[in-house]
């Protein structure tokens, strides 16, 4: 073993290892390092202290966005369980029938099979149709807030 002193600090390894490194680069032709350009840090944390910070209110009003969109994927498994598997299932976890709540569930199921058969049936033509409708509406739409910007501006 070796004296303390001999051994290398994590400062004089890392110094080796970067004196290495440009070395073996060097025999590779790799192009040689450029000092930063002037002030390059304090205009970093300028910037970054003009960062604000995330609000309270919006980090809520993601994590309610994302309860929402579980709340409606699960409706969704529900009535697809319920209109294309059993009609009854979706209505039985609500009681035996007899409720009000499990009859409407029951009732809503058998109002949308007739709806989704139509859409089945119908195949792709009928999902080209609503994609065109809604393609086309929201094309109008973009056109129509366009428009209405401009003749703002022109009028200001």
């Amino acid at each position: 073993m070796g004296r303390r002193d001999s051994q290398l600090r994590p400062d004089d390894a890392l110094i080796s290892a970067e004196a290495e490194t440009r070395r073996l680069l060097a025999r590779y032709g790799e192009p040689l390092t450029v000092e930063p350009p002037a002030g390059l840090a304090v205009r970093v944390l300028d910037g970054l202290a003009n960062q604000q910070p995330t609000h309270p209110a919006s980090r809520l009003r993601r994590i309610y966005g994302g309860v929402m969109a579980l709340c409606v994927l699960i409706l969704i498994a529900f009535g697809a369980w319920g209109v294309l598997i059993d009609s009854s299932g979706p209505a039985h976890l609500f009681g035996d029938m007899s409720g009000g709540l499990s009859q409407m569930l029951l009732l809503l199921t058998l109002a949308a099979k007739p709806l989704i058969n139509l859409l089945l049936t119908a195949g792709a033509a009928t999902l080209a149709v609503i994609v065109a409708i809604v393609g086309g509406s929201w094309l109008w739409w973009q056109l129509l807030r366009r428009e209405l910007t401009i003749s703002l501006e022109a009028r200001a």
